[in-house]
């Protein structure tokens, strides 16, 4: 931890008791605005391996074809969601397999990341752009979430979202867990932490409670592909565990050792999606 952090974290724990309100307010200003990192070489050519298009004025979005696809035929869609302060093609480490497949691959940017336009996001913002992607492009035959963008379709499903086969990766279960976390990293206390979730209810007008995959109403019945490793310290193990009663038809593969993020390039994990999407 930075002295700059561990300075802010300080202001918080002692405004927390002062003010608690508006450090709340403050906090939850700075986690709806997502940092945007450079892209990397390997997603550059990621980039020049697709097709970019627009869903709407703000949203942006990339589609990978194999080369070897007859583009007057019908194919398979598959949508990838990717999670939070990331982008479409942080996740292209599953692509070539999933167009060897028969595939059509589309990653959507979410608002305020990528290519996508806007300045902040959070988690409804996600569900809706998900939604937004269905509208527009139709039912997909296969959905495949990383970590927030788990959680949003795992959401989403409860919504409308029409796939034959969901996958997700390292997602949360619940919203609330999420902004707890979040709250209590930055040093707010219980009672600041209360004002955080009530703030961040009214900006995405959703309580907590509905921002959770086990409260949808009736059990999910698509077949459904659970992954998360046991060294997760961004989303703990227990999110995905916690999902398996409400998601009947479910199989939930666990790794070790590979954390949030490489397990997007584990060959282990490529192959055990491949087999469950074959």
């Amino acid at each position: 931890m930075n002295m700059l952090f561990a300075g802010y974290r300080f202001k918080n724990r002692l405004m927390s008791r002062i003010t608690p309100s508006r450090t709340a307010k403050g906090a939850l200003n700075k986690f709806i605005r997502p940092r945007r990192s450079q892209l990397k070489g390997w997603e550059a050519n990621a980039e020049t391996q697709g097709i970019r298009f627009s869903l709407n004025n703000d949203i942006s979005a990339i589609r990978w074809l194999s080369q070897y696809s007859d583009t007057s035929a019908e194919q398979k869609t598959l949508l990838l969601v990717h999670g939070w302060e990331s982008r479409a093609t942080q996740m292209y480490g599953l692509v070539p397999k999933l167009l060897a497949l028969g595939y059509q691959v589309i990653g959507v940017d979410m608002p305020a990341h990528g290519h996508s336009l806007g300045k902040i996001s959070h988690a409804e913002a996600f569900v809706q752009t998900v939604l937004l992607a269905q509208e527009k492009l139709g039912d997909f035959d296969a959905v495949v979430g990383h970590s927030l963008g788990a959680g949003a379709s795992s959401l989403a499903i409860a919504r409308g979202l029409i796939t034959k086969k969901l996958v997700l990766i390292s997602g949360p279960s619940s919203i609330e867990n999420v902004l707890r976390s979040f709250s209590r990293f930055v040093g707010l206390n219980n009672h600041a932490t209360d004002k955080f979730l009530h703030h961040a209810s009214e900006l995405v007008g959703r309580k907590p409670s509905e921002m959770d995959a086990i409260n949808v109403n009736g059990d999910i019945e698509v077949a459904t592909l659970i992954i998360h490793d046991h060294h997760d310290i961004e989303v703990p193990i227990s999110e995905s565990k916690r999902l398996m009663p409400k998601f009947v038809n479910a199989e939930l593969y666990t790794t070790t050792g590979l954390g949030h993020r490489k397990i997007l390039k584990s060959t282990a994990v490529i192959d055990k999606i491949s087999a469950f999407l074959k």
